[in-house]
C-alpha cells in the first residue's frame, strides 16, 4: 500500500469522527459520507477501513468518561491507521478485530449504517 495516500488519510480522519465524544447530527453524517464518496474507495474497502484500520485505533475513546471530543491528532491517527493498514492481512489482526468488533463499534454502528446508506 502507498504510505502517504491523501484520500485514505481523509477517510481515516472522517471515520474517526464517529468515535469522538460528541453528538453527531445529520449534517455531520452527510459530510462524512461525502468525504468517503469522493475518496474513490469501493463500499467494501470503506467497510474494511472502518473495521480493520480506524476502529482498532480509536474505539477506546467511546469507553472513557471524558473522551476526545474536538478531533484526534491527525499525525497520531495516520501513523496508527497506517500500521493497521499494513497488518490487515495478518490472521492475528483480523481475529482480534473480529473478537473485539462489538466493543470497538457498538457506539458507532447506527451512524455507520446511516453513512453507508448515503454512499
Amino acid at each position: 500500500p502507498r504510505m502517504n495516500d491523501p484520500a485514505r488519510e481523509s477517510v481515516w480522519l472522517a471515520l474517526s469522527e464517529l468515535w469522538l465524544d460528541t453528538e453527531l447530527v445529520e449534517e455531520d453524517l452527510a459530510a462524512i459520507a461525502r468525504t468517503l464518496a469522493i475518496s474513490g474507495y469501493a463500499a467494501e474497502e470503506l467497510e474494511a477501513i472502518y473495521r480493520l484500520e480506524v476502529a482498532p485505533v480509536v474505539w477506546g475513546n467511546a469507553w472513557v468518561t471524558a473522551g476526545v471530543w474536538d478531533g484526534f491528532d491527525p499525525d497520531w491517527l495516520f501513523e496508527a491507521c497506517r500500521r493497521n493498514q499494513q497488518r490487515r492481512r495478518s490472521p492475528w489482526h483480523r481475529l482480534r478485530c473480529r473478537v473485539l468488533r462489538r466493543a470497538m463499534t457498538y457506539a458507532t454502528e447506527a451512524h455507520w449504517r446511516a453513512i453507508r446508506a448515503q454512499l
